[in-house]
């Protein structure tokens, strides 16, 4: 019914057009900022790079471009990966699933001939047919991308902590959470290994983000990180308008007591008096405190799915 064939420069506007159409259908809402509006050319260069390396497909019904894919090789924990980015594929509404099955199974051939047997994919939260899909195929949640507008909060109880913006006199509080929540990636459900942080590294996440720390009585018990100067990005969908690169930490006897609430709240009040109405957060879809807290305050729109397959494949 479909045939695949390598994508050609021709293609990247008829690709475009499936992309938006996908976006709106899945995408589209006021949490999410319009990537479309000033993102469009940095989809189009993505494309232009993948077909230079050979590294794109295009679906056909009757000559007519219904799908694309174009990936990108990279070593992921020291594992040869393939990934897909959100920009990097889309297919039409009608049959949408069959579309991406006959693409993935052109794409998964050359990415096993290729020694890449690590395959990440980032599609749409709410696409639940191409989700149920992928996961019986072997795929798996990996990380989620959420979104929100930074409107004020409005809390049920009056803020308890006291929070402030951190200085360089605080880098040795933020170093010690910072390390804290590396360990406890570390541990079971999510097995994540992250480089622990120097101080010149806090001192410089202090300079370049803002930092915000919660106390409770002179203690520092949880902060939250944000960076304000983004841009429109192909991966994160992120636009200019858009603050994200958030991080939070609390300290565990302190978590479900409203603190991170509370933090989120000066959070989106700094980003709106610097211009910024949406907020951009990912995390790990294994780490429950992540799942519990972000998705109460954010809309999730972006899932990345992650399969292995078995090296004796090739």
């Amino acid at each position: 019914m479909y045939s695949v064939t390598p994508m050609k420069n021709d293609d990247i506007p008829f690709a475009l057009r499936v992309w938006r159409a996908q976006f709106e259908r899945y995408c589209k809402c006021g949490s999410f900022p319009d990537f479309w509006e000033g993102g469009k050319e940095t989809i189009e260069h993505y494309l232009l790079r993948q077909i230079e390396d050979e590294n794109a497909i295009v679906a056909r019904k009757n000559d007519e471009v219904v799908g694309y894919m174009a990936w990108m090789y990279f070593d992921f924990h020291g594992e040869r990966s393939a990934f897909l980015p959100i920009s990097g594929n889309a297919a039409n509404a009608e049959n949408e699933n069959m579309i991406y099955h006959e693409m993935y199974m052109t794409a998964s051939k050359k990415w096993i001939q290729d020694d890449r047997f690590n395959h990440l994919w980032m599609i749409y939260y709410d696409d639940a047919g191409l989700q149920e899909r992928l996961y019986d195929l072997g795929f798996g949640s990996y990380v989620i991308d959420a979104c929100k507008k930074t409107d004020p909060q409005t809390f049920t109880s009056a803020p308890v902590y006291k929070i402030t913006e951190a200085t360089q006199n605080d880098a040795d509080e933020v170093l010690a959470m910072e390390n804290e929540s590396d360990d406890n990636l570390l541990r079971p459900p999510v097995f994540l290994i992250r480089r622990y942080c120097d101080k010149e590294e806090v001192l410089k996440l202090i300079n370049d983000e803002k930092v915000f720390i919660a106390w409770d009585k002179g203690r520092a018990i949880g902060m939250m990180s944000v960076d304000i100067n983004q841009k429109h990005h192909f991966e994160h969908l992120t636009v200019a308008e858009s603050a994200g690169g958030l991080c939070a930490y609390i300290r565990p006897e302190y978590r479900g007591k409203g603190v991170g609430t509370q933090i989120l709240n000066m959070v989106c009040e700094y980003c709106r008096k610097n211009g910024k109405p949406y907020l951009h957060v990912s995390f790990e879809s294994a780490n429950p405190d992540a799942v519990r807290f972000w998705p109460k305050h954010f809309k999730p729109a972006i899932r990345s799915v992650r399969r292995g397959v078995n090296k004796d494949a090739n």
